[in-house]
């Protein structure tokens, strides 16, 4: 059989192989390289409805009784999206469904047993499936009265304020990071952080004064970007900037440092390509000196790829989230840019990604964010890792202003804890490992203990002959005169 007959034949048998395998399951919230499965995000093109994939697939939970008590939306969201503001994401995913008991999804704060909620497609862990929806045949509904909605009208929940609640102790990834060590020369100040996500809300007391009004990238940029109706641009600007305050321990890597919201759309991690290409010439345009993007980016777009290096070229270090394992092979990054993977305290990864595509890993497990308004979240996934690089590199920055956009990357991978010699080159996984904020601040210029070393010896020993040879001059002037 010649090469051009056995490639027709094996394309389509690969293909329903494939397709025998895509049958609903389960996904891991943490995996490792050896044995995750991740599920495959949504096919190229945009989803025909939000949160449904082309081919129908869609990921879904069935709700079930957990401790005795049907679930709550926001508790459904903190987990399997990480975040429990995030529920008004599943709520406008499923408004109007009518689920298996006849009854259609109408208030937020109402979830039944034996409901199927589609979610996000960023949702993972224990009872997330992937696949068509369940066929059902809708009861109909007993003759008893509706339940009164418990909260406001869903027009008032687009936005929603977070608990004020705090997540006691210090945090596992400041423990880990300690970014007090690398405050010794600066905390971000002077430096404009663009946080290119959901938007970034300016009313939590720890970013006051320091939130610009930004832009929204999917309005023309018309529209401002200091608010968010997600949260998950304010945790991540809480992770890059957020100052100390009373009563909790948790602080941002660069508590100085100045917040500009972009506000742009994200399928299934991965950030709109059109709306990413406007978000960072806004980035570069209001002279940050860091742009982090809340989830990888689509290189194979070339449009993208020409924006990232723009804005490198242009003086702003970019932070995006190394892609996942499912994406396909894009071109290759400019310098300037890092990937970043998320793990967790045991530096297992928090998801898979592309062997080869991370720079740098950083938390991205149980971490501490702010949330809308006031209080703290906490958060899991590569979406939160990025900050606390785009943190660092603030830090860098400020400390160093002379660096251009990738010397302060270069920087930051050079002093990676995987990064000390006789290291043979990044771990396909791991990169140059985790982020070091102190040795990347008080890292020693390159080449001045290369010069020091090199000229000293040298030197002492040519001061030491000349004055030997000074010396034996003035004593032999010294005899003859006597003599």
């Amino acid at each position: 059989m010649t090469g051009r007959h056995r490639a027709r034949w094996s394309r389509p048998l690969v293909a329903l192989l494939l397709g025998g395998l895509a049958v609903p399951a389960s996904t891991v919230a943490v995996a490792t390289p050896a044995t995750a499965a991740p599920v495959p995000p949504p096919p190229a093109g945009a989803p025909a409805r939000p949160g449904v994939a082309p081919n129908g697939f869609v990921k879904y939970l069935v709700v079930g009784a957990e401790q005795g008590r049907v679930e709550h939306l926001w508790e459904v969201a903190l987990r399997v999206l990480g975040d429990a503001q995030r529920y008004p994401e599943i709520f406008a995913l499923n408004k109007g469904r009518v689920q298996p008991d006849g009854i259609a999804v109408t208030d937020p704060a109402v979830l039944r047993r034996g409901w199927v909620l589609v979610l996000p497609w960023d949702a993972v862990g224990a009872g997330v499936s992937y696949g068509p929806l369940p066929v059902f045949t809708p009861a109909r509904p007993a003759a008893t009265p509706r339940p009164r909605p418990s909260t406001a009208p869903t027009s008032a929940l687009v936005c929603t304020v977070a608990p004020k609640r705090r997540i006691g102790g210090v945090p596992w990834a400041q423990l880990r990071l300690t970014p007090e060590v690398a405050w010794t020369r600066g905390r971000g100040a002077g430096v404009t952080v663009a946080v290119i996500d959901s938007g970034v809300d300016a009313t939590p007391p720890a970013l006051a004064g320091r939130v610009r009004p930004g832009a929204d990238a999917g309005a023309g940029g018309d529209a401002r970007g200091d608010r968010d109706c997600t949260g998950h641009g304010t945790a991540l600007a809480g992770i890059v900037a957020a100052a100390r305050q009373r009563g909790t321990d948790f602080v941002g890597l660069a508590p100085e440092a100045t917040v500009l919201p972009v506000r742009i759309g994200m399928a299934a991690g991965t950030a709109e390509s059109t709306e990413l290409v406007a978000a960072l010439r806004v980035a570069t345009t209001a002279g940050a000196g860091v742009a982090v993007v809340g989830g990888s980016v689509d290189t194979t777009d070339k449009r993208v790829v020409a924006a990232l290096r723009a804005a490198v070229t242009r003086g702003t270090t970019v932070v995006v989230a190394a892609r996942p394992a499912t994406a396909a092979k894009g071109a290759a990054l400019p310098p300037g840019v890092l990937r970043v993977g998320a793990v967790g305290p045991d530096d297992r990864l928090a998801e898979v990604h592309r062997p080869g595509e991370v720079d740098v890993v950083a938390p991205g497990v149980d971490v501490v964010g702010l949330g809308i308004g006031s209080g703290e979240v906490q958060g899991t996934g590569t979406g939160y890792a990025v900050a606390f690089v785009a943190g660092l590199v603030a830090l860098v920055r400020s400390s160093a202003p002379r660096l251009d956009a990738v010397e302060a990357a270069a920087r930051v991978t050079a002093t990676a804890d995987g990064a000390a010699p006789p290291a043979g080159g990044p771990d396909p996984w791991h990169g140059w490992g985790m982020i070091n904020p102190a040795a990347a601040v008080n890292a020693t210029p390159a080449g001045v203990a290369t010069t020091v070393e090199q000229k000293s010896p040298a030197g002492a020993i040519a001061v030491l002959a000349a004055i030997l040879t000074l010396v034996t001059l003035t004593v032999g002037v010294r005899r003859r005169r006597r003599r």
